[in-house]
């Protein structure tokens, strides 16, 4: 065998999106054997993790033989027989869609999610509904259907909200998730669990359909094992959708057109302050290590600053709670667990004050100019992706900062929720493991311009081969 399988793994379950489609092409593979290897990876991995809310092994397979008669047809679609999963706030017309709460535990959607039917119309084959956070928010202890645990050590929490996303991915359950991030929900989990995630530009994938936190922070996008697969499904998704006022229009070239282009003289920004302020020691090595192999590649680091992107961070916090506060004022009078939800909602409440919501929204368009001074003359901006390591499942997570313990979410969300106000495009993708667990580098592009992000993550993977590495679990289902 000579193809694509001789180089690589023979389970299909572990090969990304991209090696699935040139088994196909080549008849090294069908999309039935993809969907079976997925199977019996969900049923080998699944019971110690909890990614998986819902299984549709029968849908799957079906549409896996529809997409087998594609391929021996030559009308294979652009996704054609690749197993994906959905976050499970993303609406699935005919399938439960829970949002991770027990008062949707048996809500049917009539209709699919906008992005959830550009990938069913590209060929792609759902497999799993994945979990979540309750609503995307509330704590990582989900106490109607439990925590989802780490890959990597699953006394370790995954992140979040899209916790299924990141540990079916990690786990080889399937090659490509959706994810959504409002304040970091993509960006969190694939770090912690060592994948490739992009928040894009906001309004660049349309959300209709989608279970809403908050109107104007609120991202959906590709979570995967390679910026290949990303830029992959990101054309799939994007674009304009009349029923989302906030989605933008297509740019000119396919994203996956940005694979491979040479980043040579390329100027990455570092921002000096906040940023990296105050971090577990051992991550902010990383970082630097990290930051060492991105100039090997041919880009330039110039340091550069935030000055107020603390505040920034403030900001955001006060449209989150303010609009998830009006999104989901009547689930907040239901839920009686104030441990989850409820305490998000109902804690928040008596501290923002539409005076609040009204000067972080007049002072969001302050920071998205100072962020594009700092950026002018580079193409992007690098931080770490993450401050600390995993935190153990608990209660109440906290975050080892070297020194100081503080609230995971505050940790983790540092790096990330300021992007999410300014609405910028933001690719996380893996950079090393420190005692094992995954670290991460974030690039932030400019508005609009995730190709360029897509070259210099795939010149940085092309270089380094952190994000080849596996969960050790994974050498027990071999």
């Amino acid at each position: 065998m000579t193809g694509v399988l001789s180089r690589k793994s023979t389970d299909l379950a572990d090969l990304t999106a991209t090696e699935l489609l040139a088994a196909f092409a080549a008849g090294e593979a069908t999309p039935s054997q993809a969907v079976d290897a997925c199977l019996a990876r969900i049923a080998a991995t699944d019971d110690a993790h909890n990614a998986v809310l819902l299984l549709l092994a029968d849908q799957a397979r079906a549409a896996a033989a529809e997409s087998d008669a594609r391929w021996a047809a030559g009308t294979a679609r652009p996704l054609e027989g690749v197993p994906f999963g959905l976050k499970d706030i993303v609406a699935t017309a005919g399938i439960t869609t829970t949002g991770g709460s027990s008062l949707y535990r048996d809500f049917v959607p009539t209709e699919d999610a906008a992005l959830a039917a550009r990938l069913h119309e590209a060929g792609g084959v759902l497999v799993a509904k994945l979990s979540t956070f309750e609503f995307a928010c509330g704590g990582a202890v989900n106490r109607t259907f439990g925590p989802t645990r780490n890959p990597w050590d699953p006394t370790r929490t995954t992140g979040g909200s899209s916790s299924g996303s990141g540990a079916a991915l990690a786990l080889g359950q399937v090659p490509l998730a959706i994810g959504t991030d409002t304040g970091g929900s993509i960006r969190i989990p694939a770090s912690f669990c060592g994948l490739t995630g992009i928040k894009a530009t906001h309004g660049r994938v349309p959300r209709h359909g989608v279970m809403g936190l908050s109107w104007t922070m609120d991202h959906a996008g590709p979570m995967a094992r390679s910026v290949a697969d990303c830029a992959l499904m990101l054309d799939v998704i994007a674009g304009p959708d009349p029923r989302d006022p906030t989605s933008i229009p297509l740019e000119d070239t396919p994203f996956a057109a940005a694979i491979g282009r040479d980043v040579t003289g390329m100027r990455v920004a570092r921002p000096r302050g906040f940023l990296e302020q105050e971090m577990h020691p051992a991550v902010a090595a990383a970082h630097e290590t990290a930051l060492a192999e991105l100039a090997a590649t041919g880009v330039e680091i110039v340091d550069v600053e935030l000055p107020t992107f603390d505040l920034a961070a403030v900001a955001s916090w006060w449209i989150i709670y303010a609009e998830m506060l009006s999104l989901h004022e009547e689930h907040a009078d239901l839920i009686e667990d104030r441990d989850e939800m409820g305490a998000s909602l109902l804690g928040a409440a008596p501290f923002v004050s539409a005076a609040d919501y009204l000067r972080a929204l007049r002072l969001r368009p302050l920071f998205m100019r100072e962020l594009e001074d700092a950026m002018a003359g580079c193409d992007a901006l690098v931080t770490p992706a993450m401050t600390s390591l995993p935190p153990l499942i608990a209660p109440s997570m906290t975050s080892d900062l070297g020194g100081r313990e503080v609230p995971w979410l505050e940790a983790a969300c540092r790096t990330t929720v300021p992007f999410n106000l300014t609405g910028s495009p933001a690719l996380v993708l893996p950079s090393g493991l420190v005692d094992g667990l995954p670290v991460s580098m974030q690039l932030v592009g400019h508005p609009r311009d995730e190709a360029t992000l897509f070259a210099l993550g795939t010149a940085y993977q092309a270089a380094t081969d952190h994000h080849l590495r596996r969960p050790p679990v994974l050498g027990a289902v071999h």
